[in-house]
């Protein structure tokens, strides 16, 4: 699936390793595309199942349809409690392969591992000093009742995560493309709604930029988020 480059045009802006975000009904055709150069992800180390839920999130056809070919080896991949999560790839024989990886998980779980997404975010100093002590405010409130607090509470904590990323409070979906160290990117998709937070990450060798890429993330994100959300209620 190689993507021609495209002009970068719309709305959304993506700072700092946090998601920017299109609102609900953000039509994915107004996404505006931003690169981030970012290390790779470390290799996992704990195998999940074909027989796992969380491989049922995204059917065989579904997988082929962004990736122009079958993406049916599962992949090790890190545990999380509580969570759906499944990685795909073309072959386990190479390091670098095509792959869709999906992580969805209650946000109550989610929650739970917010302390450690704000210690990150403070000591990389990319939140203003206003911004920071409300993370402050807000890690210490999960620490002390992290079962008190909402879905609806949840999401407006991922909203604060954009609006200290992007200037622009309320939005609860985002998708990044991430330079990695070998000069391509890779794709990451987020959104937080229906007592669920779902992340899904295309990549492929070779990588580029591309909107009608952005789209397909976005489509299949979606896809295995809803689904997600009837499995996890």
């Amino acid at each position: 699936m190689r993507r021609s480059r495209v002009v970068l045009c719309a709305l959304v802006v993506v700072l700092g390793g946090i998601l920017g975000a299109c609102g609900e009904d953000e039509p994915a055709d107004r996404i505006k595309l931003e690169p981030q150069q970012t290390a790779s992800s470390a290799s996992p180390d704990v195998k999940t199942t074909k027989n796992s839920e969380g491989c049922k999130l995204l059917s065989p056809a579904e997988r082929e349809s962004i990736a122009g070919d079958k993406l049916d080896a599962v992949a090790p991949m890190p545990a999380i409690k509580g969570a759906l999560l499944c990685r795909w790839t073309k072959t386990l024989s190479t390091p670098r392969t095509t792959a869709i990886q999906v992580i969805s998980q209650p946000l109550q779980v989610w929650v739970k591992r917010l302390p450690k997404h704000i210690d990150n975010l403070v000591s990389s100093g990319k939140a203003e000093e206003e911004y920071s002590k409300q993370l402050q405010a807000l890690k210490k409130d999960v620490i002390r009742a992290p079962e008190d607090i909402s879905d609806k509470q949840a999401c407006k904590y991922f909203a604060l995560l954009v609006e200290i990323s992007r200037d622009k409070k309320g939005l609860t979906e985002g998708l990044l493309f991430q330079g990695t160290q070998y000069g391509d990117y890779k794709v990451t998709w987020q959104r937080c709604s229906r007592g669920v937070h779902t992340e899904m990450i295309y990549e492929e060798p070779g990588l580029e930029i591309s909107l009608p890429l952005a789209q397909s993330v976005i489509r299949l994100g979606k896809v295995a988020h809803k689904r997600a959300a009837a499995e996890l209620k």
